[in-house]
């Protein structure tokens, strides 16, 4: 795959009708009116047969099914008008959700997913929900997670935790993009948790300062404190960061810095896929 780029070819918007999908249809509306990509809605629902039902239970529960899903095609529809304002394109398939999701984001070759996420409060918080973080966590393109309180609208402050790995300069030259489409302001951070490494303003390329405006931060201590912070004084409309991730016995996890700003940011995240 070539490299993540913006303004996308084509936006995917995963649906369950939900207040957080209502949000994540309000930026895709938005993107898509400034800049003309194109938008697909994705509905998936499964359901797996008993394995102790007779054959006629089947054909019941089949044709229930399709009236169900027939329902589901008209909501989108009246959804897609009401909410983006234009025709979108639908899709409504018979699996998982998470394979769902990631099995047409990867039909895409290249664009963004626009997901919502549910609000939550205290302890709560620290879970998106098991989709979202896995989805996150193994999409090949883009993802903009956008909690439902979330007011959609253009990115004019852009926020990007910088660290001196392909995927941290993946996710700068993603924000450099957003930032130059938007002519917004890219503040630039790097969250140092050692003296060791030099300074982030000798790591970013003339190229980015060319595209668009650049502020720069150091700061030491902790890293996802440090970003979580900065994101409170700064207040960006958007925090873009690399999906830094480690081995573990269990698959890949998110690294805990990453993980932590997804859970406790405020502002729109989005996560940027190593190349």
């Amino acid at each position: 795959m070539s490299k993540h780029s913006f303004p996308p070819n084509k936006i995917l918007v995963p649906t369950d009708f939900g207040p957080a999908s209502i949000t994540a249809m309000g930026f895709a509306r938005v993107i898509h009116e400034k800049f003309g990509a194109p938008v697909d809605v994705l509905h998936a629902y499964h359901l797996d047969v008993p394995p102790y039902f007779s054959s006629g239970q089947i054909e019941t529960l089949k044709r229930e099914i399709d009236r169900a899903r027939h329902s589901a095609e008209e909501l989108m529809r009246r959804e897609n008008s009401s909410r983006l304002g234009f025709e979108a394109g639908i899709f409504i398939v018979n699996k998982p959700p998470v394979d769902a999701i990631l099995d047409e984001s990867n039909r895409l070759g290249g664009g963004l997913l626009i997901m919502g996420t549910h609000g939550r409060h205290g302890a709560r918080r620290l879970m998106l929900g098991s989709v979202a973080e896995r989805v996150l966590r193994q999409s090949r393109i883009p993802v903009l997670a956008v909690r439902e309180s979330a007011k959609p609208g253009l990115f004019r402050n852009i926020f990007c935790p910088f660290n001196f790995g392909d995927v941290g300069r993946a996710a700068l030259d993603f924000a450099a993009d957003i930032a130059a489409a938007n002519d917004a302001l890219l503040t630039i951070m790097n969250a140092q948790e050692s003296s060791d490494g030099p300074p982030a303003c000798e790591l970013v390329e003339e190229s980015i300062r060319k595209r668009c405006k650049v502020e720069e931060v150091l700061i030491g201590g902790e890293a996802a404190k440090s970003i979580l912070e900065a994101a409170q004084r700064i207040k960006p409309g958007l925090i873009v960061m690399g999906a830094e991730q480690k081995s573990t016995i269990i698959g890949e996890l998110f690294s805990s810095t990453t993980e932590r700003v997804m859970q406790l940011a405020d502002a729109p995240l989005l996560v940027v896929p190593k190349i």
